[in-house]
């Protein structure tokens, strides 16, 4: 494929030393957290607190060497199975990786204790910690406008009064400043660095699920730092990798590093994209964490909300059959991209909102109650999603369809009576999005339309809503 070749020249090029020398001396995005640094200090770390019987003991060390070699067992199992009757370079592929975690099972099973943990530490950072690289950022950003340029050019960052992005510019890189962003797309990561590379801040860490890291987003995602977390299971249906102590402890002391040295660090509370379209219940782990930290160090830290919004959402379709039990994680990041351009391609003015609000203080003095914050975060989350004519128009035709007089019918002329301080342009912009996607169609009478999919209109409806 001509991108991914192109991507491979990209990460080759991002390796000069001349290059990755001018970029640190005159971009906003330098190098920062050095990984081998990064790795060698967490497992450190880790095995202090084995040695003076901190949370990782020696049930906690068995029990993470006998989930990992069920892990592998599993693993080796299922590739065994793909390699017979492939040929080729597949099969070439399939066996080296079968070698490789072999060996590595072997390996395993001679060590004991502190090796043990040492072991699988690194193993588990190789995975989670990303390999930052600001060259390559702005070599893929520079593609990424001329490729998909109608999605890049889609992109405005904005804020929720005159200043704040300049406040947070002033925080981030010298506090612990955290990014907190409502969740709609697998995508969503990539607007957002677009947004605050524009706005030029600093691009965060950003914890992405493992259901990214497919095809060519294993290379791309890691050197735009992306964080990965397992979230999936472990052992078939029975245990997740959070649920392996050595491993989430490993995390969570990653992303200590990152704090304790002012990386800025960017998540979904959500946690997953959501169904309904409605902002979901946050979940609190990784900002109890965060709390912790404050406790611990006495240092303040900031949360940023952040609100995303879109004109077109880029899975609808996708979401609404999760609804019904489809897997919709598939696709690698270019893959989306393309999808994205395609789709922003066929509209005008279908701009994607990256809103700043203004920063929440947290320090050790004054530790709020988490639900509460959690909650809070959220709502003003919620609060800075800028309307689009999408969001805007889909619970306008919702609303007269169950009030006039024909059911799943209604006009453009009812629309803008229902609400005549309303932009008639962008009640028609709506119009024409929803019908090109088939959520609405023409009806027989001149400015009239029949809805057609009303489960869809009601995913745009819910976005500027929270669930809770």
């Amino acid at each position: 494929m001509k991108i991914e070749r192109t991507i491979d020249f990209l990460l080759g090029l991002s390796e000069s030393p001349v290059l990755l020398h001018l970029v640190n001396r005159f971009a906003v995005n330098k190098s920062r957290i050095q990984r081998e640094k990064l790795i060698a200090a967490v497992t450190k770390y880790l095995l202090l607190d084995y040695g003076r019987d901190g949370m990782l003991g020696n049930l906690s060390v068995f029990e993470a060497k006998s989930l990992q070699l069920m892990h592998d067992n599993i693993l080796l199992r299922r590739l065994k199975g793909r390699a017979e009757g492939t040929v080729g370079e597949r099969q070439n592929n399939l066996k080296r990786s079968i070698s490789n975690i072999e060996q590595r099972s072997e390996t395993l099973k001679k060590l004991e204790g502190p090796d043990t943990l040492r072991f699988l530490a690194n193993l588990y950072l190789e995975d989670i910690a990303p390999d930052f690289n600001p060259a390559f950022l702005i070599l893929f950003r520079a593609v990424a406008k001329r490729l998909f340029n109608n999605f890049v050019n889609s992109i405005r960052a904005v804020e929720n009064a005159p200043g704040i992005i300049n406040e947070v510019r002033q925080l981030v890189g010298k506090e612990p400043v955290f990014f907190i962003a409502n969740h709609i797309s697998n995508a969503d990561h990539l607007p957002i660095l677009f947004g605050l590379n524009r706005a030029r801040l600093i691009s965060p860490v950003v914890i992405g699920g493992s259901n990214l890291y497919r095809g060519i987003s294993e290379k791309i995602l890691p050197k735009l730092n992306v964080c990965q977390l397992k979230r999936d299971d472990m052992i078939e249906k029975k245990i997740k990798w959070l649920g392996n102590p050595i491993y989430i402890e490993t995390f969570k002391q990653h992303n200590q590093y990152l704090w304790l040295h002012n990386e800025p660090y960017l998540f979904y509370p959500e946690g997953g994209r959501s169904r309904s379209g409605k902002i979901l219940k946050p979940k609190v782990g990784i900002i109890k964490n965060i709390f912790e930290f404050v406790e611990k160090t006495r240092r303040s830290v900031y949360f940023v909300p952040l609100s995303l919004s879109y004109t077109c959402v880029p899975e609808d379709l996708a979401i609404e059959e999760s609804r019904k039990g489809v897997n919709i994680s598939y696709g690698d990041i270019i893959q989306q991209l393309v999808k994205l351009n395609r789709e922003y391609g066929r509209f005008k003015d279908t701009a994607t909102y990256v809103n700043l609000g203004l920063p929440m203080k947290v320090t050790a003095h004054k530790i709020p109650d988490l639900e509460e914050f959690s909650d809070e975060l959220m709502n003003r989350v919620r609060d800075g999603i800028r309307p689009t004519p999408t969001y805007d128009v889909a619970p306008m035709i919702l609303n007269l369809s169950e009030t006039g007089e024909e059911k799943n019918k209604f006009s453009i002329e009812e629309l803008s009576n229902a609400d005549p301080d309303y932009d008639l342009k962008r009640i028609t912009r709506g119009l024409e999005i929803f019908s090109a996607k088939k959520f609405i169609q023409p009806g027989q009478k001149p400015g009239s339309y029949e809805i057609i999919n009303p489960d869809l209109l009601k995913q745009y409806a819910n976005r500027t809503e929270c669930e809770f």
